[in-house]
């Protein structure tokens, strides 16, 4: 299948110098899938972005740990592929992993005409990096009053398509109608890429400043997301002013007859990765992520005493 494809020879091999700039190295590793994503895809016919997406969301991870991204494959399973749509999904992740600055060990094709119908896709990223193992983020104890920082998403990244197709009675048709209100088509924006943080990640890290905790909402919705963050020990107050939210969710919550509460499990809410940090670091936490390009929004902050998550 390689050859079929004519893709450049690929390499999985990382030097073991990597891990000498280490005291105590941990090998870390995620495994992520684009299928919601594909159905859209599948029904434009457009594959130019998925790649990137499925790259940007295995880098997005490993940065939420504090780790050094340093290898990523990916899987490909159709019932036949067609040359076209394989070259712009690897082409994809081959760009994504260049800006991560990740080596690209390629693609595994498999044809399984039994499961998967005509120009359907599944599309599965594998990554692993490196750590050192007192710097993970995750271990640092959460403390009331700790605050929680967002860092916008340009979409859904990888949350909600088939409830976003379901809801809103999704065609190629009302894809390519363009909104006002969205300053897009609804085909451009539901398939944008899932952003890479790998800037602002890499700036935090670098600044010494302890992240306690940081989750990138990949894995389900914000109110999940919530949890994770707080590891599913403390609790959270939430307040999302209204004009942080991009209008695509309040066409979802409109005309897709979601209630609110229900958007905040299954969407993002125009956020794509949550910070945690301790209060008297905050300013120069939102300093350091405004100079790497990004506009982090203060989120609220973090209760202890229970697991519970409230939205005011």
């Amino acid at each position: 299948m390689r050859d079929k494809f004519d893709l450049k020879e690929l390499t999985n091999e990382i030097p073991l110098g990597e891990f000498l700039k280490y005291d105590e190295p941990i090998l870390v590793s995620r495994t992520n899938a684009v299928s919601g994503k594909l159905l859209l895809a599948s029904e434009m016919s457009r594959f130019d972005t998925v790649g990137y997406d499925c790259a940007a969301v295995c880098i997005n991870d490993m940065y939420a740990m504090g780790a050094k991204p340093l290898l990523f494959y990916d899987n490909i399973s159709c019932a036949r592929p067609k040359f076209e749509y394989i070259r712009d999904m690897e082409a994809g992740m081959e760009n994504g992993c260049r800006q991560g600055n990740v080596t690209y060990a390629g693609s595994e094709i498999k044809e399984l005409s039994d499961i998967f119908s005509y120009d359907q896709y599944d599309l599965v990223g594998f990554i692993a990096g490196v750590v050192e193992k007192k710097k993970k983020i995750g271990i640092a104890q959460v403390k009331a009053g700790d605050v929680i920082i967002g860092l916008p998403s340009n979409g859904l990244h990888n949350n909600g398509y088939v409830a976003a197709r379901r809801k809103l009675y999704l065609t190629k048709t009302s894809m390519e109608i363009y909104y006002e209100s969205l300053g897009s088509t609804l085909g451009d924006l539901l398939l944008a890429p899932t952003r890479m943080y790998r800037d602002a990640m890499e700036a935090l890290l670098q600044s010494e400043i302890e992240i306690k905790s940081c989750v990138q909402v990949a894995h389900g919705g914000i109110d999940k997301a919530v949890h994770t963050l707080m590891h599913n020990a403390a609790g959270a107050v939430i307040k999302q002013r209204e004009e942080d939210i991009p209008p695509l969710y309040d066409m979802l919550h409109k005309d897709g007859n979601i209630s609110k509460e229900q958007m905040r499990n299954i969407f993002n809410m125009g956020i794509g990765m949550l910070i945690l940090v301790a209060e008297e670091d905050t300013d120069r936490v939102v300093e350091l992520l405004e100079a790497a390009g990004e506009e982090p929004v203060e989120l609220g902050l973090a209760e202890t005493g229970s697991d519970i998550v409230r939205y005011i």
